[in-house]
């Protein structure tokens, strides 16, 4: 309910007035403005993106070492055959961001009110102090979070391989076959993210109400610094660190002794990935279609040179915000794979070996650690300062009105302090020995199908999601404020 209405715009100053007396046409007078010290409908924001902020090392030193060996030795009449075959691909894969600043929303509205002010100069009748502000503007609608961070973010991938295969007829008339095939795919792949800003809500507004005033002077009449659907800032502050080891050494060996004959074969398909997610301080999105007004303000008063209202706001509302995340420490995946399968076939005098070796392994150690990440921000909120409507009369002012400072589904913020350590070790050394003596037959079979995994979800600070389709609005206010005068009138 407003107790008085001006129109819209700035009026800095009235039409005298005029009285007749005794016919003359004399001018009363005049109420010139007194300029308040500060009218702002500006600084407004929609939908610009954040910031990214990062300060620190981003280092990918992979190294791959490929030494394969391949021997065939043969003795007086004797026959050695040595196979090998290798279709090897390494790729260890890397993606690091770190200090991103999110994207700023689309459609987004954000407008400062309108302000119409009429304060008496110091000839008036009703003299008194322009108000210290009126500010209607500040407001900003689904900008995107900033992003901090402050550290190092290190992927140092090795892979050793070196496939051994070695044929030795040592007797005279003996036969050695040794063969070995070796089907590698290492990708040691590292996803790495840090200190990434949310992106900004779409379809939001952010608008400062309207004021109209005629007073002696209120120190403060704020309907801005209203926001919607903001991305939350990410923080974080310390270490990414990936360091996966491959050591790949399969021995394939074969030998015979005089008039013996050997076979070693062995065979291995081997896929080493040690895939690595890692997040930390990432700000949460921001909702959409939010809306976040402040309250219109009408204000008549006619107070004594002590005071006017200190304050009156109906700003500072805030609709589907994303929560902040926090996070100081490290985040560390160190994964170690040591492969080493060994067949051997060993033949003495007249005598036959057969050493088999099959070998499919699947490697992963997978791990997926998230710290310090601010939740969504809800969407379809609406957070809305209440109207305030004020007349007093030689009045000392109240201190304080507020029908803001309301918040709809704004998203919970997550604080952690630590460590996120994964390290994962897998040792697989399969052997397999065939030896027969004299006269006499050995056979050595030996399959292996192998799947490591071990992964790891590790996840801390989390901010919790914002609620969707939340109201939160600031009541409406009427007061006629009069002096203590009145008491004794």
């Amino acid at each position: 309910m407003n107790f008085w209405q001006l129109s819209d715009g700035i009026r800095p100053q009235h039409q005298p007035h005029h009285h007749g007396h005794h016919g003359d046409h004399a001018d009363a007078p005049g109420w010139p403005a007194s300029f308040s010290d500060s009218i702002d409908t500006g600084d407004n924001s929609a939908g610009d993106g954040g910031n990214g902020f990062f300060a620190g090392l981003v280092v990918n030193a992979p190294n791959a070492i490929f030494s394969p060996v391949d021997t065939a030795q043969a003795g007086g009449l004797g026959h050695a055959d040595a196979h090998q075959s290798n279709l090897v691909q390494i790729d260890q894969h890397a993606v690091q961001m770190a200090g991103i600043g999110g994207n700023g929303g689309n459609d987004n509205l954000a407008q400062g009110g309108t302000v119409s002010a009429l304060a008496p100069s110091a000839a008036s009748v009703h003299a008194g102090p322009a108000s210290g502000g009126i500010e209607t503007g500040a407001n900003s609608a689904g900008n995107g979070g900033d992003g901090y961070f402050y550290g190092n973010i290190i992927h140092a991938s090795m892979v050793f391989y070196d496939p051994i295969n070695i044929s030795v007829s040592a007797g005279y008339g003996s036969i050695a076959l040794a063969d070995q095939a070796n089907n590698v795919s290492i990708d040691q792949s590292a996803v790495q993210i840090a200190g990434i800003g949310g992106n900004g809500g779409d379809g939001n507004i952010a608008s400062g109400g309207n004021v109209g005033v005629s007073s002696s002077g209120s120190d403060a009449i704020a309907t801005g610094h209203n926001s919607a659907g903001n991305g939350g800032s990410g923080s974080f502050s310390g270490s990414l660190v990936d360091a996966p080891v491959v050591v790949y050494h399969p021995i394939n060996i074969a030998l015979a002794g005089s008039g013996g004959t050997a076979e070693a074969s062995q065979s291995n398909t081997v896929e080493i990935d040690q895939s690595v997610l890692q997040m930390a301080g990432i700000g949460g999105n921001g909702g959409s279609g939010n809306i976040a007004i402040g309250g219109d303000i009408s204000t008549a008063g006619s107070g004594s040179l002590l005071g006017g209202w200190q304050l009156l706001q109906t700003g500072g509302n805030e609709a589907g915000n994303g929560g902040n995340g926090f996070f100081h420490g490290s985040l560390v995946h160190t994964s170690v794979a040591v492969y080493d399968p060994i067949n051997i076939a060993v033949a003495g005098f007249n005598s036959s070996t057969d050493a088999h070796q099959t070998n499919n392994v699947n490697l992963d150690q997978s791990s997926s650690q998230m710290a310090g990440i601010g939740g969504n921000g809800g969407s379809g909120n609406a957070a809305t300062g209440g109207n305030g409507g004020l007349l007093s009369k030689f009045s000392s002012g109240a201190d304080t009105i507020a029908t803001g400072g309301n918040g709809a589904g704004d998203g919970g913020s997550g604080h952690f302090s630590g460590s996120l350590v994964d390290v994962s070790i897998a040792i697989y050394a399969p052997i397999n020995i065939a030896i027969a003596g004299p006269h006499a037959t050995a056979e050595a079979d030996q399959i292996n199908n192998v799947h490591f995994d071990q992964s790891a979800v590790q996840i801390a600070g989390v901010g919790g999601d914002g609620g969707n389709g939340n109201i939160a609005l600031g009541g409406e206010l009427a007061t006629h404020l009069l002096s203590d005068l009145h008491l004794v009138a």
